[in-house]
This record gives structure tokens, sequence and C-alpha cells, in this order.
């Protein structure tokens, strides 16, 4: 099945290569940033930019699209639209990746190396998981929603849309829910519900400030 991605940068380098690997045929990036309009990334053309998905079915018989931006809402928009253009937005997930029986996964999940999932947890549309995440039993990620490299994520614990994860950050059990659109900073310990808009860090992590 004939695929392209959606951003040209190091991340989109970094999922091209997995996706190769997995043997799915990367046939050009999508990107709206004149630097790589008419380049190659890693021998990949660029072959334009966003708005050209109304044209790869027909000029390069692309079926799917993938889109593993770190910008949770942009991302969820880019594959709801491809969706809506009739293209497939294939789920990823790492053969290392310790899926348990039991766990729901929705559409455009991206789950990369050594990350490991506990059974009875439900993972909804556009979530990306990176490398060496532990999820455990009976949490819930919503739509959109992003766990960065080493993050540990308690049980039964709901992180509801575009929550975003840093690096390495803990999320205890005994929490009961991550607000939308919060962003929890690299390395904090978090020990009680984080309200919407939040940004934390530190441990245990408190309000540093509100999104607008």
């Amino acid at each position: 099945m004939k695929s392209v991605i959606i951003g040209a940068g190091t991340y989109g380098e970094v999922y091209l290569a997995y996706l190769q690997e997995a043997g799915v045929e990367i046939v050009g990036f999508l990107d709206d940033d004149p630097r790589y309009i008419n380049q190659k990334v890693c021998g990949i053309p660029v072959l334009g930019k966003l708005d050209f998905l109304v044209c790869l079915k027909d000029e390069y018989d692309v079926e799917a699209v993938y889109c593993p931006l770190g910008n949770n809402k942009l991302r969820v928009e880019i594959l709801k639209r491809a969706l809506s253009l009739g293209y497939e937005v294939p789920n990823f997930i790492h053969s290392t990746v310790c899926l348990s029986p039991n766990v729901e996964i929705g559409k455009g999940v991206y789950i990369l190396l050594g990350a490991h999932i506990m059974p009875y947890t439900k993972i909804e549309n556009f979530v990306m998981i990176s490398m060496g995440v532990n999820v455990a039993h009976h949490s819930i990620l919503h739509e959109g929603t992003f766990l960065s490299t080493g993050v540990n994520f308690g049980a039964s614990i709901i992180a509801n849309k575009y929550a975003y994860i840093g690096i390495s950050s803990t999320i205890m059990t005994g929490v009961h829910e991550l607000g939308e659109n919060c962003l929890v900073g690299a390395g904090a310990v978090v020990i009680k519900d984080v309200p919407q808009n939040a940004v934390m860090a530190g441990i245990p992590a408190k309000v540093l400030k509100y999104k607008e």
C-alpha cells in the first residue's frame, strides 16, 4: 500500500526508517516548510505542501497517510482531513512493543519500540506513544494524546484530549484524570489530578501556568 508521511523533519526521518523496516512503501513526504519543497529526505522526495493531499490519489496512487507530528492538535486535524479525503490512516506499532491482550486501539495510533501496554488499556484515535513507555492497566488515552520517551503512566488514569506527557515523567497510580490540552514537563512526578490547559513541572508536579 503506497503511503506518505506528513512532516519531513527529523521525526519524519525517524518514522521513515521504522516504516521502511516494517515493509511499508513510502513514496514521499508532504511538508509546508519551503526549505523541503522539491528536495529529498533520506532519498525520499518531498512531493509538495499539505494541500497536495487532494491530488495524491490520482498522481501517485497513494492510499495511506502517516502523520507523526508532535503537535497534538495539528496531528489530529491532518489525520481527520486525510480520512475525509478517503485515505487510510494505519496504526504503526513497532515489533518490539509488548501489547497485552484486551487492549483497545483506535485509528492512526503510533507506538514505538520497547513500550509496554498492560491489559484493559484503551487507546483512542491519533495517540502517539514513544520509546520505552509503560502504560498500566485500565487507563484511557483519549484522542490525540502524546506520551513521550520513558513515561511511566499508572493504572486507571484518564488522559483527556491533547494531553502531552513529557520525557521520563511519571503519572502515579492514584491520579484520576489529566485535563484536556495539559502539558506535563520532562521528569515531572504527578501525584494529583491535572487541570485542563495546565502546564505542570517538578517533583511533585505543580501548576506553573495555564495555556491561553
